[in-house]
């Protein structure tokens, strides 16, 4: 019999439910695993496509029927209209005046958001979207128009539109919203006014608001926002390894306000959502930073008291190659700068510790660890620099500030600070008093662990370890060799709970975690080794 058909649960993280990670054995799903972590846009994971994963959520009601919620303006709507995506969900929207012709949907919102539309041609040559009259921009959509598409004006940070099929486009706008306002789709015969003829047509489908610098795929909305990608207890599988290993992390802040959409530059001129590459996070929503004079900085601020801080950013190579962080306690600057062709670092300053973690398509998530000496607002930022410190350029992405030694997932900001809730994941499974638990993660750090009164190293990088216990003895294989054999007194009889990855909620190993099986029964030295080999 195959080694693994003697056990009574294997854990390898690829299926999940409501909440629920599934677990291969038992077939009766008694050994599946309970998910609980709140906060569903603070946490992200890395995808199997390599790309960070988040959470997103659409902002507007009844997004796609606008003869509800939604107020028109000299306007009809007929529905059951042939739509981008082979429904009859598009709707036409006729104007009945000579001027204003729309509709719209209050909101009150804050911070960094996008609002989109799917469109098509009828005969009026524009659409207009529109924040409370000071966020516009015209997106010419008739198909046979040769030249610029977009036109805008007033506070946007971006504009775009997206030839789809059979001519239709999706048009969003990107601004920093701070008030009270409505979001209105006008039709429109001209690139600079609002202005509609009586008969100018075009048809509309599925409306969204989301937070952040781009619009996310399309979720329909009734009565309540709709959410979207990494829910809410939803487990985390981890792609950063090469294969899913699910992600378990204690609670974790974000200090930076803005993680993407900053704003504080010094002989910088930024571009946002810049088309010259994909972000980490498989979107256009990097900063291209290029550099105009001497010491040039991108630079985000948070509040910081007396402790240990990691601020990080992911940075890609331009036609310089150097990122110099900088943290500024307004007493000390603590710094490293990194080589952006291999993530490679040099200069820490006293006190400070660099790290670099690779992404994967040029990209670095480059860290400082070091200690903050006065409780005041600190000044943070990225450098870029080449070798004279005034020319070239590099891309950013994703500032991050925590109260912590090492660097967590990342946390997407949009106008706050976000915490990310703590998670647990347990199983009410029952482990008889003599068995075997296998477990293989991967680990950050090279470090020592204690279980049951022994003691045995970790690697950085993938480690497989399997422990078989009694009452009476314990024995640990690592990485192919027996590493501990004792013989003793042990208090076994409680283990009808799991805990992956934490002592339930505390404690926190940080470690993904690949696999995890129980055996009910004390396997030898060649069938431990073999598990760990």
């Amino acid at each position: 019999m195959s080694l693994y058909n003697r056990s009574s649960l294997i854990q390898v993280p690829s299926l999940y439910k409501d909440g629920t990670l599934v677990s291969t054995i038992p077939e009766d799903r008694s050994g599946d695993f309970t998910v609980a972590r709140g906060s569903n846009l603070a946490a992200t994971r890395v995808g199997e496509d390599g790309y960070i994963k988040k959470g997103y959520e659409n902002l507007l009601l009844q997004s796609n029927t606008f003869d509800t919620t939604w107020s028109r303006l000299s306007a009809t709507l007929n529905p059951n209209q042939a739509g981008y995506d082979g429904t009859n969900d598009a709707w036409l929207l006729e104007s009945t005046t000579t001027g204003y012709s729309r509709v719209s949907q209050s909101i009150s919102i804050s911070g960094v958001v996008n609002a989109s539309i799917y469109v098509k041609y009828i005969n009026a040559d524009y659409l207009v979207i529109d924040f409370s009259a000071g966020n516009v921009a015209f997106f010419n959509i008739n198909p046979s128009t040769i030249g610029n598409r977009i036109g805008t004006t007033n506070l946007l940070i971006d504009a775009d539109i997206t030839e789809l099929n059979d001519n239709w486009f999706r048009c969003s706008i990107t601004f920093n919203a701070s008030t009270t306002g409505s979001i209105r789709y006008y039709v429109a015969i001209n690139d600079n006014i609002k202005d509609a003829d009586i008969g100018s047509s075009i048809y509309i489908q599925d409306a969204q608001l989301n937070q952040g610098l781009v619009a996310y795929p399309y979720l329909e909305t009734t009565t309540a926002p709709a959410q979207g990608g990494l829910l809410e207890n939803t487990p985390r599988l981890d792609w950063s390894n090469g294969v899913p290993a699910v992600l378990v992390e204690p609670s974790g802040t974000q200090l930076i306000p803005q993680s993407e959409y900053i704003t504080i530059f010094s002989n910088v001129t930024p571009t946002y959502n810049t088309t010259d590459t994909l972000s980490p996070e498989g979107l256009y929503n990097a900063i291209k930073a290029e550099a105009t004079g001497s010491n040039p900085r991108v630079r985000s601020e948070y509040t910081a008291s007396d402790g240990v801080y990691i601020l990080s950013l992911f940075a890609k190579k331009g036609t310089s190659s150097y990122l110099k962080m900088r943290a500024y306690d307004r007493t000390n600057n603590h710094e490293a700068t990194f080589d952006l062709n291999d993530g490679s670092f040099s200069g820490e300053t006293t006190g400070v510790t660099a790290h670099s973690e690779d992404y994967g398509n040029g990209w670095y998530r480059c860290a400082i660890t070091y200690t903050s000496g006065i409780s005041d607002t600190g000044l943070n930022y990225a450098q870029a620099h080449t070798s004279d410190g005034s020319t070239g350029n590099i891309y950013v992405y994703g500032y991050q500030a925590e109260f912590n030694s090492y660097p967590t997932s990342y946390i997407p900001t949009y106008g706050t600070t976000q915490t990310r809730s703590s998670e647990t994941i347990s199983d009410n499974f029952n482990i008889p008093t003599t068995a075997t638990i296998y477990n293989s993660f991967y680990s950050d750090v090279a470090e020592t662990v204690f279980v049951l009164d022994q003691v045995f190293d970790v690697v950085e990088g993938l480690n497989k370890v399997a422990i078989a216990f009694s009452p009476t003895a314990v024995k640990i294989s690592v990485g192919g060799s027996i590493v501990a054999n004792a013989t003793g007194t042990y208090d076994t009889s409680s283990l009808t709970n799991i805990q992956l990855g934490s002592d339930n909620g505390s404690d926190y190993s940080n470690a993904p975690i690949s696999g995890f099986y129980v055996f009910p029964e004390f396997l030898t030295d060649e069938e431990l080794n073999s598990l760990t080999a």
